[in-house]
């Protein structure tokens, strides 16, 4: 299949060029207190809106190429836990946790759901505090997890989150995220 590239409108075999990727998609591993990110905002804001789209699981697979690599520096087992991994088309924060899959890291998907499915996008921190996620969990009680998701922006997801966990015994090791928009 041919694409135009999503950057530069050059014909491509994938849907970010290989000239955009290199040139445009640069990473960098950041860490802010628990919380690991890759991408400055700046350089994945466009994208985050394909999270929502079809064919938007090829933009998710092209940003997810630097955890691929951060995950293969773990030699400790642990499972990879993508927050409200619930497709429509596709599930994006699935397809971050499972592209850290590994000998020692197993995703584990569709066990920590928002009943709530109220979209933060681009809303305020008023707002995000007046609706919660409410999530619920299914999974495995005690055991240790690397919390996943696709930005950071006020830090809400990620502590909501993890107070669910710990209600059943789930240790969050650390958060892993695309980009930490709070660190800006």
């Amino acid at each position: 299949m041919i694409f135009n590239c999503l950057l530069c409108g050059e014909a491509s075999l994938k849907i970010i060029c290989i000239n955009c990727s290199k040139n445009y998609l640069k990473t960098k591993i950041i860490k802010n207190k628990n919380v690991y990110s890759f991408y400055d905002y700046e350089v994945i804001e466009h994208f985050n809106k394909y999270k929502y789209q079809k064919r938007g699981d090829l933009v998710y697979k092209i940003l997810s190429r630097p955890l691929i690599e951060f995950s293969r520096k773990f030699n400790f087992n642990s499972f990879v836990l993508p927050i409200d991994d619930v497709p429509k088309y596709f599930s994006h924060t699935g397809i971050l946790a499972n592209s850290m899959k590994s000998r020692f890291l197993k995703p584990l998907f569709g066990k920590l759901i928002a009943s709530s499915k109220v979209k933060y996008a681009g809303k305020t921190l008023d707002y995000r505090l007046k609706n919660p996620r409410n999530f619920i969990y299914k999974g495995k009680k005690n055991i240790d997890v690397i919390l996943v998701d696709d930005i950071k922006t006020t830090g809400l997801t990620l502590k909501e989150a993890k107070e669910t966990l710990k209600k059943h015994g789930v240790n969050v090791i650390f958060n892993i995220v695309l980009s930490d928009k709070s660190i800006r």
